[in-house]
């Protein structure tokens, strides 16, 4: 008996489309290992090139910081002109005839009048100022005065001062005085530490998203495998009940439904590699449509035996680039502590200023004389108190800065014991992943051979077609599962090297350290 079965269009249809999208991306797939993407994402990685422009911001602030405590010059050059009012005695000339009058005595006679008058002069100052590390405010000046050519009075004064002025309590000491500096260090420690961070986290994302879309390729590959031996099972199942007439339309249909199942699966298996080359692109830098052409090349590489857990623990503890950056921010929360308590302190200053006086007068005589042959002397000094009537707002920003740094230091043991629990719970996961591995590597061997023998055995006739398409889906799946398992055991060693800052080191030459 002959029949004939015509496989069904839907599933032929869509193994061609998906075949043909296969070939378009392998004709134009862009390979590259996984340090190549750690690479690439160095230099293309938006959020990684954020934290390193923060990291270059905090550097800024630090040496804003040094600016502010370099000495300052200021120097001035004013000019004057002025009509002031005054009052004077004119004399009084009734007759006009240019003289004046005179009383019985021959005094001559005036009247007050309101007069106007004019003056320019030209003066200078010029002054050092500085502030020390214990708060002491210094300040060198001198100021010269002269009157401008054909104005009145034709003295010249100069004047050289020091002054200075010492806080006893508000801003005093180190402390006080460079605490914002201080605050911009801890800053600038605490982003370089978000740097670090980042750019492990950049790596661990790339490469997991690298390994996860080498596993889709590589389910691809499986199940194309198991598509060509579903074909070809069909093929005999349909030559044998066409042209031997051994065989039965069970078997042709039964063939026929697994290859559709598997050309299913193959379809969803080329989806799922799309949307992991675009999770891989993402993770690069770079649009979807240029992502869909990524491929990854070689195989898992060996990370080396897994140390022992109290050393994870250790190392997670003194190597982890997030508490790093957590242990920056709590130096940076206990400076603006500091300057928190000084500025909540009463303001009690010393201040004193000692200055020369020069004034100068013509005489008549060519050149210029000093009054008395020496400039005039002043020392002018005081203490300086201020304090609040009452509670003041410095007082609720200390509690506040306080109570701050008491929640970060909370926020830090919580995250230290969260990453020791972390990476314990990672070193046993992947104890079992490495036996997982094993396992399925063995599954896999035998579901293998099982699968030959069905078919031997089905060429035989002593085996149905029923136990040779379950031999080769157990066969598909357990490969399937090998693969995953190599995966899961690869992706959990990298979190865990990221864990205990081994990440950063292991692709130092690639990722920045510095940014530019």
């Amino acid at each position: 008996m002959t029949f004939t079965r015509s496989v069904p269009l839907t599933w032929l249809a869509s193994l061609a489309l998906a075949a043909t999208c296969s070939l378009s991306v392998a004709a134009r797939a862009e390979t590259l290992t996984a340090e190549e993407a750690v690479r690439r994402a160095a230099s293309q990685n938006p959020s990684l090139r954020a934290a390193l422009l923060e990291a270059t911001a905090a550097r800024q602030a630090v040496a804003a910081e040094e600016g502010a405590r370099r000495p300052t010059l200021s120097a001035s050059v004013t000019g004057e002109y002025n009509e002031p009012f005054r009052t004077g005695a004119d004399p009084i000339d009734a007759d006009g005839n240019g003289v004046p009058d005179t009383d019985a005595d021959g005094n001559p006679l005036t009247i007050r009048m309101l007069k106007r008058s004019s003056g320019t002069s030209v003066a200078s100052n010029v002054a050092l100022r500085y502030t020390t590390d214990v708060g002491t405010s210094l300040e060198v000046g001198a100021s010269g005065r002269a009157p401008a050519d054909g104005t009145p009075g034709p003295n010249y004064g100069a004047q050289a001062y020091v002054s200075a002025r010492q806080p006893l309590l508000r801003g005093a000491g180190t402390d006080a005085v460079l605490a914002p500096y201080v605050q911009a260090q801890a800053s600038a420690v605490a982003a370089e530490q978000d740097r670090e961070l980042a750019a492990s986290q950049t790596a661990l994302d790339v490469l997991g998203a690298y390994w996860e879309l080498w596993y889709a390729e590589q389910a691809i590959l499986v199940q194309e495998q198991a598509l060509a031996a579903a074909e070809r099972l069909l093929a005999d199942a349909k030559a044998r009940a066409e042209k031997l007439g051994t065989g039965t339309k069970v078997d042709v249909l039964r063939f026929s439904t697994s290859a559709a199942s598997i050309a299913d699966s193959l379809s969803q298996a080329r989806a799922t590699r799309a949307a992991r080359a675009i999770a891989l692109g993402r993770a690069l830098g770079m649009p979807p449509a240029s992502a869909a052409s990524l491929a990854p090349t070689g195989a898992p590489p060996s990370l080396g035996a897994l140390p022992p857990a109290d050393a994870l623990v250790r190392a997670a503890s003194e190597r982890s680039l997030e508490l790093a950056a957590l242990r920056a921010d709590l130096d940076a929360q206990r400076a603006r502590v500091s300057a928190a308590e000084d500025a909540d302190q009463i303001r009690l200053d010393l201040f004193a200023t000692a200055s020369m006086d020069g004034q100068w007068v013509r005489d008549g005589l060519p050149g210029l004389s000093l009054p008395g042959g020496r400039p005039a002397f002043g020392v002018l000094g005081g203490i300086e108190v201020e304090l609040p009537l009452g509670g003041s707002r410095a007082s609720a920003d200390a509690a506040r800065a306080r109570t701050q740094l008491a929640a970060a230091e909370a926020r830090y043991q919580a995250r230290a014991e969260a990453i020791a629990a972390d990476v314990s719970s990672l070193r046993a996961s992947l104890e079992a992943a490495a036996e997982q591995v094993a396992l399925a590597t063995e599954t896999a061997r035998m579901a293998g051979e099982l699968a030959e023998a069905e078919r031997q055995r089905l060429s035989l006739g002593t085996a149905t077609s029923a136990d040779v398409v379950q031999a080769e889906q157990t066969r598909r799946e357990a490969e399937l599962r090998r693969l995953r398992a190599a995966v899961t055991e690869l992706t959990s060693r990298l979190q865990l090297d990221h864990e205990t800052g081994a990440l950063l080191v292991r692709f130092a030459s690639v990722l920045p350290r510095r940014s530019s």
